[in-house]
């Protein structure tokens, strides 16, 4: 077919009757629609008016009816991510547990996407809350095994497999101090006066006094060894405070007092010593042991005490409608928040009266109190499950998006970030936020490959995530 000559880029690329150059995409002639112009009168300007007028007021109304839900509504947090950051949009929770708001999918199915652009999410109080952010991410030379905070925030130390505790800067990620421990530890504990102790070490249980450490000082000036073999916990009580260290050598409770710790009291748990928790009953303290059975085929047991007392562990409550009691926090208060892992519940445990026991969930691995008198657990399989103590029901589930490897609450306890490193090959990377009424996760952060410990700090406002694939040290921050 003969093609005609372009008037505009001069290429013989013309079809009869083409309206555009396919070369130059220039147009021939205008369309059809460019010579269209619409016929609007005087009436149906009128009406045109009305319309987009009534389409306003409705507009209006709907504004106004969503910021009333917005201000009175205390159950509705709008979820948000700043721009650039590293938080992301959660599934939502069983419809137990997170009601779908008015405007959300018929289908129980479906999630809602928050766009990264939306603005900080809304206390129930109203004020903006802002969403905790991954503020750094640091390189470790060595494999993590377990981190705490300074009391001041200033600095995380970590526990390493290489037998080290080292010392970071949260701020810059700078290494401050490192020191040799006498083994290979399993976990810390903070001590009162700015001490650190060492767990699961074989031959005794080190103490750091981070103070002295840190201004250089030689190993005999700030490393204690208290004579307590493989130590799996240490509760500080009194002032000053005396140590009391459960291990796992004959199930021996100790008590190290004075200013020199000079062991002054052992007693004999009725199983293996699994955690020590605290409870205080006006001015006075009550220690709290945590055992399994003699044997399997045995409950596990509470045992209550004031640790004062002599004999040490002369008098003494016991329960034992437990299977295999844990604790998530060291408590302090008139109240505790246990969980039985055999039994899968958690146990409210009162300075003075009765326990009571609330469901869990199956395999919980951490339970932390929550609002409302209602207890969140978290469980092996991957979920949380938030419980009435009071009705001793369960009132919901949150999928977690992991499988949880450790897990901390704030002080405020509004949030629980949850380490998602477990699994079959354990290399999660990722940490969970829950927060908000109810409870739901509201952000997930990249920590790290293998994310396996947590810690917050005293102001809440800071935490850190260990990951032992990634050898690395993730610094949160909100």
């Amino acid at each position: 077919m003969n093609k005609s000559k372009c008037p505009q880029c001069g290429a013989f690329t013309l079809r009869q009757g083409a309206m555009k150059c396919p070369g130059c995409r220039a147009w021939l002639r205008a369309p059809a629609l460019a010579k269209s112009r619409a016929h609007i009168g005087p009436i149906r300007i009128v009406l045109l008016a009305a319309g987009l007028a009534a389409a306003g007021a409705l507009a209006g109304g709907a504004a106004v009816l969503a910021a009333q839900g917005t201000l009175f509504s205390r159950s509705t947090e709008a979820r948000a991510a700043a721009p650039g950051s590293s938080t992301v949009a959660s599934p939502p929770a069983s419809a137990a547990t997170a009601p779908a708001p008015a405007t959300a999918p018929a289908s129980a199915s479906a999630a809602a996407t928050v766009p990264a652009s939306a603005t900080a999410s809304v206390s129930e109080k109203g004020r903006p809350s802002q969403p905790w952010t991954v503020a750094a991410q640091l390189a470790l030379s060595a494999t993590p095994v377990d981190v705490l905070l300074s009391d001041d925030e200033n600095l995380a130390f970590v526990l390493c497999e290489d037998g080290s505790l080292r010392a970071y800067a949260t701020e810059g990620g700078a290494e401050k101090a490192r020191a040799r421990l006498p083994g290979k530890g399993t976990s810390l504990r903070r001590l009162p006066g700015g001490r650190v102790a060492v767990l699961g070490v074989a031959a005794s249980m080190p103490v750091v006094d981070t103070g002295a450490w840190l201004t250089g000082a030689q190993e005999q000036a700030y490393l204690t060894r208290l004579d307590a073999r493989g130590a799996v916990d240490v509760v500080a009580l009194g002032e000053p405070p005396s140590l009391h260290v459960a291990t796992s050598q004959g199930n021996r409770l100790l008590r190290f007092s004075g200013p020199a710790w000079s062991l002054d009291g052992v007693l004999v748990a009725p199983g293996v010593v699994r955690a020590l928790a605290a409870l205080r009953a006006g001015a006075a303290d009550r220690l709290v042991v945590l055992s399994d059975g003699r044997v399997p085929s045995e409950p596990g047991v509470i045992v209550m005490f004031d640790p004062a007392a002599s004999p040490f562990g002369g008098t003494r409550a016991v329960w034992s409608s437990v299977t295999g009691p844990r604790v998530s926090s060291k408590g302090g208060g008139e109240r505790l928040l246990l969980f039985d892992r055999g039994a899968a519940g958690v146990v409210d445990m009162p300075v003075d009266g009765a326990p009571r026991l609330a469901p869990a969930g199956p395999q919980p691995i951490a339970a932390f109190p929550w609002s409302g008198g209602r207890a969140v657990a978290i469980g092996a399989a991957g979920e949380a499950t938030v419980a009435s103590i009071e009705r001793r029901e369960v009132l919901g589930t949150v999928a977690l998006g992991g499988v949880p490897s450790a897990a901390v609450a704030t002080p405020d306890g509004k949030n629980i970030l949850v380490a998602l490193g477990g699994g079959p090959r354990g290399r999660g990377a990722m940490t969970a936020v829950i927060g908000g009424d109810p409870p739901r996760v509201e952000a997930t952060l990249k920590t790290g490959e293998g994310a396996s410990a947590v810690a917050v700090g005293a102001s809440g406002r800071l935490g850190v995530v260990t990951a032992s694939w990634a050898r690395s040290l993730a610094v949160l921050r909100r």
